[in-house]
């Protein structure tokens, strides 16, 4: 009967409460990374790229998962709050978002937003992409998740696990972006 119990609220237990928590000392953040997953650091354009990959290849082809993390400086003139209203506003092949959560007093800005391009054979894709984003004077942080549109629902659990995670550990330096 004790090993049912167990097993039960082992079942129960979300994967958000058995994420693992990865720290970046040199880009200064902290997120969750879901069970299974691994954190895999490149460098994109001279900036470096936290990319995080879910266990499974066949999982990250058919949904197209794509997680990334960044630090970089912005602008003196460019807000959280600016941001927020280009990303309520289409751009490009990108909807303007469905939803975007800005609090000033934290320094955070979320939005889950739609943008479809093409892939190899032509074939139009439609993504949806929660993005988070922190703010510290001109260092911003941003985490962006995205899969599929078809596909996002499965996997918005750990998604949102690893976005809604993201923190600065320390007073972000200064670094290039």
């Amino acid at each position: 009967m004790q090993r049912l119990l167990v097993s039960l609220i082992a079942a129960l237990v979300p994967a958000l409460v058995l994420a693992a928590p990865y720290t970046d000392a040199r880009l200064g953040v902290r997120f969750n990374v879901p069970p299974g997953w691994r954190v895999q650091p490149e460098t994109l354009r001279g900036e470096r790229v936290l990319r995080v990959i879910p266990p499974k290849a066949d999982q990250r082809e058919r949904a197209a998962i794509d997680v990334s993390v960044r630090v970089g400086r912005v602008g003196r003139k460019d807000t959280l709050e600016r941001f927020a209203r280009r990303l309520s506003q289409p751009a490009g092949e990108r909807e303007a978002a469905r939803w975007v959560r800005l609090d000033d007093k934290v320094g955070r800005l979320g939005a889950l937003y739609r943008e479809g391009h093409f892939v190899d054979n032509h074939l139009w894709i439609v993504r949806n992409t929660l993005m988070v984003a922190l703010q510290v004077d001109r260092t911003r942080a941003e985490a962006r998740c995205s899969a599929t549109a078809a596909e996002y629902k499965t996997w918005r659990r750990p998604l949102e696990s690893v976005c809604w995670s993201l923190e600065f550990v320390a007073k972000p330096r200064s670094t290039s972006r």
